[in-house]
């Protein structure tokens, strides 16, 4: 079984909050972990299940949901070493990825490439 490449201390770096989990007697790997964070005047929600893969992230202001995404057996979820940011990136397949930058600033960026060549 693949699991993602992020580490449980790579996310608690990277959130900066330790997770609810979802079963407290299940390892991490195999539990549906939740980072909460309040950013930016957002109240973004993170939750990862690496053993299968899966990661739900909600962004909302107030009650106001502005973002979610839900993705079942992503390729690859990982923490971006890149110096002075906070940054996850969730591989969608080998062609797509979303990246969301927790700190300095919040921001979210998602990518597509099409390698089909054009006619």
């Amino acid at each position: 079984m693949k699991t993602i490449t992020a580490t449980e201390l790579e996310l608690l770096g990277c959130f900066g909050v330790e997770p609810e989990m979802a079963d407290p007697g299940i390892p991490w790997c195999y539990n549906d972990s939740v980072y909460s964070v309040e950013v930016d005047g957002l109240s973004v929600s993170c939750a990862i299940q690496p053993a299968y893969r899966d990661v739900r992230l909600i962004v909302c202001r107030g009650s106001q949901r502005l973002f979610e995404l839900n993705a079942i057996t992503v390729a690859d979820i990982r923490v971006l070493d890149e110096p002075g940011r906070d940054l996850l990136e969730v591989r969608l397949s080998d062609r797509e990825w979303l990246r969301v930058q927790v700190r300095p600033t919040f921001e979210i960026a998602q990518e597509y490439k099409d390698y089909r060549e054009i006619d």
